[in-house]
């Protein structure tokens, strides 16, 4: 009987011990779970990668131009298309071929809010107003919808010359807003947009900013108004107006680069 019961109690145990070694077997032999695979990141969240890399960054050099930004007259048939006309050298750079028209007649907005669209007609210089970087972004992205172009637009108001510098040194043309042959800007009415005052003022100019020479303080801009010169100017007295204005500016990325 004794040893019947042994028999039994060893039988009866067979079992937990088998299912034991089998648990241990398969969580020895079965890879542990893995993430999901991640989303490549959207051309969206690269180029806000590489802008916060450029602000981020220290200038490394105390010379830069960006090349082939050439600018348009506006004296001949766009007396009043000063932010288009910097668009349109800006965006040649990159490889486009933009004539004096094709913004303003295929791309730019126009309201009667001269922050979020055109005011007026940029054909005549006494009936056209302008435009400020929330509807140029607009603009843009108009630009690049329809073409399929890689190019990002960033609304840099806010950013002082120093950091602008950054951009140009990275091969981001930069759209400023300034004033005709830099004098100071004299202030007719604001308008508040998503909590910025955007100033309005007769001498309301645009241009596009595509070199620095700290050495010399000169920056190198594609003018419009002034486009027969070289394109340098002053730097100082440029920062001065561009602060008085209130720092409006816009930052035009190469995309296809990110991917």
């Amino acid at each position: 009987m004794l040893l019947c019961a042994a028999c039994a109690k060893n039988v009866e145990s067979t079992p937990d011990a088998a299912t034991a070694d089998t648990a241990t077997y398969d969580e020895a032999t079965t890879p542990p779970p893995t993430e999901p695979p991640t989303e490549p990141p959207t051309i969206d969240e690269l180029a806000q990668m590489r802008y916060d890399q450029i602000l981020g960054s220290e200038l490394k050099n105390n010379f830069g131009v960006i090349d082939d930004v050439e600018p348009l007259g506006q004296l001949n048939g766009m007396q009043a298309g000063c932010e288009a006309l910097a668009l349109t050298a800006a965006i040649n750079h990159f490889g486009y071929d933009l004539d004096i028209d094709d913004i303003v007649d295929d791309y730019m907005v126009y309201s009667s809010d001269f922050v979020t669209g055109y005011v007026g007609n940029p054909r005549r210089f006494y009936e056209g107003a302008g435009i400020y970087p929330p509807g140029m972004v607009t603009t843009v992205w108009n630009f690049v919808d329809e073409n399929d172009a890689e190019l990002y637009p960033f609304d840099t108001t806010g950013l002082s010359m120093d950091e602008l510098y950054k951009f140009v040194d990275a091969g981001c043309p930069v759209l400023i807003w300034t004033t005709y042959d830099r004098y100071s800007p004299r202030v007719e009415q604001y308008k508040e947009y998503e909590g910025v005052n955007y100033p309005w003022f007769d001498t309301e100019h645009c241009v596009c900013l595509h070199g620095y020479d700290l050495a010399d303080n000169e920056v190198k801009i594609a003018d419009s108004w002034n486009y027969g010169n070289d394109g340098w100017e002053s730097a100082e007295r440029f920062e001065n107006v561009y602060d008085e204005v209130g720092q409006f500016s816009l930052v035009l990325m190469d995309t296809s680069k990110l991917l």
